[in-house]
């Protein structure tokens, strides 16, 4: 496989979802960061902080900061862990929801673009290897110093 191919289309297409984020996220001074944290918790619906910080490989100061910016601006909440009152438990407001909502047709946009004259078949072979490709990722360990 030709990596060069793979990290340049990586790269190009996450540049574009970001400045189209960016968008929707400059009203509500937000940043990107932030953006893949509400969308995490949209899918999950409620995600723990600690599994957010595995997901992300980002450190629980940053997922903090962040999740409070969010919070403050009602696109979440956070409670307590039934199970261990110091960990929290991170879930979507409706205004959340919203706001990914519209970030979320803003890409689909995109994609109708991205995926003009690729046949809904290959888009399926495409989304189980990615689907593979993403598994593998988890497999990953990363050691620090």
């Amino acid at each position: 496989m030709d990596e060069y191919n793979l990290i340049g289309f990586v790269m190009k297409y996450m540049t574009l979802n970001k400045r189209i984020a960016a968008k929707y996220l400059r009203n509500e001074h937000l940043n990107a960061f932030e953006s893949v944290l509400l969308t995490i918790v949209y899918r999950e619906k409620q995600y723990s902080q600690d599994k957010i910080g595995e997901k992300t490989l980002f450190d629980g100061a940053s997922i903090a900061r962040s999740l409070k910016k969010l919070e403050d601006r009602g696109f979440i909440t956070r409670e307590a862990d039934p199970n261990n009152g110091r960990k929290k438990i991170v879930y979507i407001t409706s205004d959340g929801e919203k706001l990914y909502e519209q970030i979320s047709e803003a890409f689909h946009d995109i994609n109708d673009t991205v995926f003009d004259g690729i046949t809904s078949e290959e888009q399926k072979q495409l989304e189980n290897v990615l689907s593979k490709l993403y598994k593998n990722l988890d497999k990953i360990e990363i050691f620090s110093k």
